[in-house]
């Protein structure tokens, strides 16, 4: 279900067509402090679509000032839209508006949930502050947890300046780990061109299924099915990037990333697991860094997880948080 929201004097809503609101959604999504590609309408389409929670499209406003992507969940709870796929959950507002549209929200809320769980959401923006102290004033019971970190790194101009910028010891690990793989063989890193993508995205499902442990099973017929409609959706307009490393020959590692609004945000990976001896992994992630560093970008987005490796390239937390609220009885 998403939720359109405008006006200053609370919510006013009304069923919408999403697809109606494309355009301005893109243009307030963009215009965010801090753009996410989780909170646009093309990524949004296609996780919802994945998504088994009751969709509904709820609008007020001409012309929009919020869009709040959300849904209701078979408890009837109200959640942010896009679930577990998505690794980052907000309102949509252009710069300046977001507590404007944050209150807005916490008046539906009010009027319309008996539950709320909002998941994932950036502990930097107000949204939750907003939403919390309303619901308490209203009478809900609420619960506020900081959830997981999302790790990213601020890119410099030069990859080498990246790398001095790294402590002593994974400046040190991180070049020895690279000359390491490189004297074993003719490896090499690209971005896949729009003619490769096809057998890349194949050569990634398959990697995932020689993989071990967790990654093995990972890719499930379910899974493949959604990471090419992402690819359907997002590849033509530029936001799918696919980062390729070739090992004498052989492409033996994939990134799988969106690119948007000088971001690159790495939502997956999969490697060749003989060779893992080789950092395969470590080494597929800095030459990604430099590759985008080279192409403009500004920021590395490792996505959520505290896994050592993001530390080890010098990624700092981001903390994404949890407001969950019950309506007494």
């Amino acid at each position: 279900m998403t939720l359109l929201l405008a006006g200053t004097n609370g919510p006013d809503c009304t069923e919408r067509d999403p697809q109606a609101l494309s355009t301005v959604w893109s243009t307030m999504a963009a215009a965010r402090r801090r753009p996410s590609v989780f909170l646009t309408p093309e990524w949004l389409a296609v996780a919802r679509s994945h998504d088994p929670h009751e969709p509904l499209t709820l609008g007020a406003g001409d012309p929009a000032i919020g869009i709040i992507p959300v849904c209701r969940d078979a408890g009837d709870t109200i959640r942010f839209g896009g679930g577990d796929l998505s690794d980052e959950h907000d309102i949509v507002a252009a710069a300046g508006d977001e507590q404007r549209i944050a209150a807005c929200f916490a008046e539906w809320l009010c009027a319309n949930a008996r539950s709320v769980d909002l998941e994932n959401v950036p502990g930097d923006t107000p949204t939750l502050d907003v939403v919390g102290d309303r619901l308490q004033r209203a009478g809900f019971r609420i619960e506020r947890t900081r959830q997981v970190t999302s790790p990213r790194i601020q890119l410099p101009d030069d990859f080498e300046a990246y790398v001095q910028a790294l402590g002593k010891k994974e400046r040190h690990e991180l070049r020895r780990k690279l000359r390491r793989l490189e004297g074993a063989g003719i490896a090499a890193f690209r971005f896949a061109s729009d003619a490769e993508r096809p057998a890349v995205i194949e050569r990634f499902c398959d990697l995932h299924r020689v993989s071990r442990g967790d990654k093995a099973a990972f890719m499930t017929q379910e899974n493949e099915r959604f990471f090419r409609a992402v690819a359907d959706a997002l590849a033509p307009i530029g936001r799918l990037k696919l980062g390729v490393v070739s090992f004498d020959g052989a492409d033996v590692a994939v990134l799988w990333g969106f690119a948007y609004e000088k971001t690159l945000a790495l939502y997956n990976a999969a490697y060749d697991p003989g060779l893992a001896s080789l950092s395969i992994g470590i080494a597929s992630h800095a030459w990604a860094i430099r590759a985008a560093i080279a192409e403009g970008f500004t920021t590395y987005d490792l996505l959520r997880g505290d896994e050592p490796y993001k530390y080890d390239l010098g990624a700092a937390d981001h903390w994404l948080e949890r407001l969950t609220a019950v309506r007494p009885e």
